[in-house]
């Protein structure tokens, strides 16, 4: 059956978004290769790394206890989210009528969401049945930029993604 690296296109470049939520799909199909790495708890989220090469990066994200990410981006990567348990609600910017407003999509166990390097969102855990995510990063995930929201507007600092984890 082989592992993780065999669902792994074999081109040595940056994977496109259709190509990471193809991966996703595919290693969500197949929890003899992560089903063991899940963990939660309501004190923190856990993550483990998956797989990891120069242009790819896979991770299992465990949620519960209304957990999440604050606004971030991806810095230079794109990525794509397979939810494998329990739902994730997603925050994330839009236009209406002239406006910037703020809107909120679920995603249930089975759901996908993709999103390119300059997408700003913020993924949290609805409170409910513990869930569990893989997440495909193409190029690897090296940075994040997290926003807040000061006295001039959004601010962005710049954090390498094992300084995310840590934080978590």
């Amino acid at each position: 059956m082989g592992g993780i690296g065999s669902l792994v296109p074999k081109a040595a470049s940056t994977l496109g978004i259709q190509e990471l939520e193809r991966l996703v799909e595919n290693l969500a199909a197949r929890p003899d290769l992560w089903r063991r790495h899940v963990r939660h708890a309501t004190d923190q989220r856990f993550y483990t790394q998956l797989y990891r090469q120069p242009h790819l990066d896979i991770w299992l994200i465990c949620w519960d206890a209304r957990q999440e990410t604050g606004l971030h981006d991806h810095d230079r990567s794109s990525g794509a989210v397979s939810v494998v348990q329990g739902t994730l609600l997603e925050d994330y910017f839009s236009e209406r009528d002239g406006s910037i407003v703020l809107q909120t999509a679920a995603h249930a166990a089975g759901a996908l969401f993709s999103f390119d390097s300059t997408y700003i969102h913020d993924v949290r855990h609805d409170g409910g049945v513990p869930a569990t995510s893989i997440h495909a990063y193409s190029p690897a995930l090296w940075r994040m930029g997290h926003y807040s929201l000061g006295t001039r507007g959004l601010g962005r600092t710049s954090l390498t993604y094992l300084d995310e984890i840590t934080a978590a």
